[in-house]
């Protein structure tokens, strides 16, 4: 069967952006509008080269190439026959015009032939300033010198609309020149762009960050939720470990990939298209050319260097691997003298010396060829596109600035195309942590609360399992069996059993982070599915290895932020538990962080911290995981007193670790390969179970008393 479609959960992660519509609008339209920025900063840097080339004088007919020369020939054809150009030029020049006429007679045709093309794109006025009435007036006049080249094509129009609505560009100063006022306009304009393009790539940054985060905040609340409702997250370590991944690492992948596809959603499309358009302006063939080398270059000779590096890196973790052998071989000489295998590990080491070359050269080979690779290809195609640039350019068909605005259209074209594959590549990663992450968010709650559910009152009588079966979510292991136990209110009872995890899942079972998947959990006599579980929890404390403090204050610690819990509760709580005396030796007493960066604790004292935890919340039923991690004498005492206060009135379970606890306890119930396998009190389980026995021994032989 194959793989599910990965764009799926994307699209419902970007849904998780509909929180923030206002934010996603603007992101989006911000990136578009940056995009038009760099797209109109190619024309305007076009138009100031071709200044600086043409210093702003109109062509004459003189200085055309031959091919345009005729060119323009066959285009007065149609020209001359305009109304009133054949009038204007009999009053220029009084002479008979015909194919055979002097140079002169075509000047005066193309002079009026642009002049009549200025008053049709431009206005009257423009036209005036190319040829005035009087004699004497400036020639250099801005933009009409490319409005009159381009004057047959869609640029010359554009231009022509630009030029009339801005006559700045083209109108002289008197006597002056018009090119300073255009260049300077040009320089303004430019600036604009610049300005506004970085207004608009803040102001997509902002509005993307203020989406994704909020999105980001979506996803990991929704994914701690429904965490909460999992048994497999409460049993098993490794779910755990998969939630703290999807929580952390998955959902960076996810955010990334929805900045990247707000980004080039619309900027990657529209600014590549645009630039195409661009390129093939003028002349076509050329783009074309330019193009394909481009994509000769990026195709070819980028996966040519790929290609390399991966080699490279084959090599390197070849190289790695033999080296760790050859490290070994030092560290077992020992071994090889002992077993007379001299022969044998000198021929084992040449051999992996022999292979340890063979990849140094291969990876130098990757890393010498990659690099040239790259340089030659690139080198060829820009030498073929510089021939026929130079052909095209001999030929009059394009000018400098034609040629430095397609250079300079097809450098920002391959940028943006690297650009926006880099940015498909990241929604495509965010897609497949997507998966995962929705994956898990679509797996049915184990643990639901019944609709008239009631609300369970201190334990009076009795705890009991009966008959309970448990089978570990994922793998299907059977972690209980058909287990029953009944612990009187009042008693102290001591679980011993090889496997931890069968310790844990009984806890947790008391607690309801999971049902059984058989039998019942009975608190006085109520089955606790029919019992909310707040209410079970306020009842049952628990004393876990795993989570005996987190990262916070000590106060925190032992209130878990309810603000219920005052300073002077917790403080009394602490004493109890013994905590108070070294919680004062802190910097900052209760309000030392404590976990991760913060304050380090000794496994005794966060102990301590979590005896005090249970304390605070007065609960009837207090379940106890004894650490593996041995401790300190001095920590035992107190800990022992501590639960020598507490116990009057209260259940405890023990899951033992401790000889001496299973020795004080009312009963003891062991539990093997998942079946309750003997119980009673101690002296008894000596006499009458060999198993018993055996983890007894195992405990007092681990030094735990």
């Amino acid at each position: 069967m194959s793989a599910p479609p990965r764009t799926a959960p994307f699209r419902a992660a970007r849904a998780y952006l509909n929180q923030r519509p206002l934010a996603v609008a603007l992101a989006l339209l911000s990136s578009l509008a940056a995009s038009l920025c760099v797209v109109a900063l190619l024309p305007l840097g076009y138009l100031g080269v071709d200044l600086l080339d043409t210093r702003g004088r109109v062509e004459r007919y003189e200085d055309l190439p031959a091919a345009r020369q005729a060119a323009f020939r066959e285009e007065w054809a149609t020209t001359g026959t305009r109304p009133g150009v054949v009038e204007k030029l009999t009053a220029l020049k009084a002479a008979p015009l015909s194919d055979k006429s002097p140079i002169t007679d075509w000047s005066l045709r193309h002079t009026l032939a642009v002049q009549d093309d200025l008053t049709r794109l431009v206005g009257p006025a423009a036209a005036e300033a190319y040829c005035p009435a009087e004699l004497g007036a400036p020639d250099e006049l801005g933009v009409l010198a490319t409005v009159a080249r381009q004057r047959g094509n869609v640029g010359g129009r554009v231009l022509g609309w630009f030029a009339s609505w801005n006559p700045w560009a083209w109108r002289p100063s008197g006597p002056d020149s018009a090119n300073a006022a255009y260049l300077t306009g040009l320089l303004v304009l430019a600036l604009a762009l610049v300005a506004l393009r970085g207004l608009f790539l803040n102001l997509h940054a902002s509005c993307s960050t203020a989406a994704v985060l909020a999105a980001g905040t979506r996803l990991r609340r929704a994914i701690y939720t429904h965490a909460q409702r999992l048994t497999a997250v409460a049993l098993r370590p490794d779910e755990q470990a998969h939630v703290g991944e999807l929580v952390a690492e998955k959902t960076d992948r996810v955010l990334d990939g929805l900045t990247a596809s707000l980004a080039g959603a619309v900027r990657g499309p529209v600014l590549v298209g645009a630039l195409l358009v661009l390129m093939l302006l003028g002349h076509v063939w050329l783009s074309v050319a330019l193009v394909c080398a481009a994509a000769t270059v990026w195709l070819v000779a980028g996966q040519a260097a790929a290609f390399f590096r991966r080699d490279v890196r084959l090599a390197e973790r070849r190289a790695e691997s033999r080296l760790a052998v050859m490290r070994e071989s030092f560290a077992t000489m020992t071994l090889s003298k002992a077993y007379l295998m001299e022969r044998f590990s000198q021929t084992r080491f040449e051999r992996q010396l022999a292979d340890l070359g063979r990849s140094v050269a291969r990876r130098q080979r990757g890393e010498t060829f990659a690099r040239p690779t790259l340089v030659t290809v690139i080198t060829l195609a820009a030498v073929l596109v510089a021939y026929f640039a130079g052909r095209v350019a001999l030929a009059g068909e394009l000018t400098l600035a034609g040629m430095a605005l397609k250079l300079g259209t097809l450098t920002v074209l391959v940028y943006a195309v690297t650009r926006w594959t880099a940015a498909r590549a990241r929604v495509r990663v965010g897609g497949h942590a997507a998966a995962d992450l929705f994956a898990f968010l679509d797996r049915r709650a184990d643990v639901a609360q019944a609709v008239d559910a009631e609300f369970l009152q201190p334990l009076a009588k009795k705890l009991e399992l009966h008959e309970v079966s448990l089978r570990e979510p994922g793998t299907g292991r059977m972690v209980l069996e058909k287990v029953s136990m009944a612990i009187p209110a009042g008693s102290t009872a001591a679980l011993v059993a090889g496997d931890p995890a069968v310790a844990l899942a009984v806890a947790h079972l008391l607690t309801r982070f999971a049902d059984p998947t058989g039998g019942e959990v009975r608190i006085d006599g109520k089955n606790t599915r029919w019992v909310t579980p707040e209410s079970i929890r306020t009842q049952v404390a628990l004393v876990l290895e795993r989570s005996l403090t987190f990262t916070d204050t000590v106060a925190n610690n032992i209130g878990c932020g309810d603000a219920g819990f005052t300073l002077p509760r917790i403080i009394e709580a602490a004493k109890l538990a013994h905590a108070h005396q070294f919680i004062q030796r802190l910097p900052n007493g209760y309000e030392t962080p404590v976990g991760g960066p913060g304050h380090a604790l000794t496994a005794g004292e966060r102990f301590r911290v979590a005896l005090a935890r249970a304390i605070l919340r007065d609960p009837s039923v207090l379940v106890i995981e004894e650490p593996a991690e041995a401790l300190d004498a001095d920590s035992l005492v107190l800990i022992d007193d501590t639960l020598a206060r507490v116990r009057p009135g209260r259940t405890i379970l023990f899951l033992a670790r401790r000889a001496s606890t299973v020795m004080g306890a009312d009963q003891v119930f062991v539990v093997q390969d998942g079946k309750l396998a003997a119980s009673g009190k101690h002296a008894d389980l000596m006499q009458g179970s060999e198993l018993y026995r055996l983890l007894h021994f195992k405990q007092s032989l681990a030094g735990a008393v």
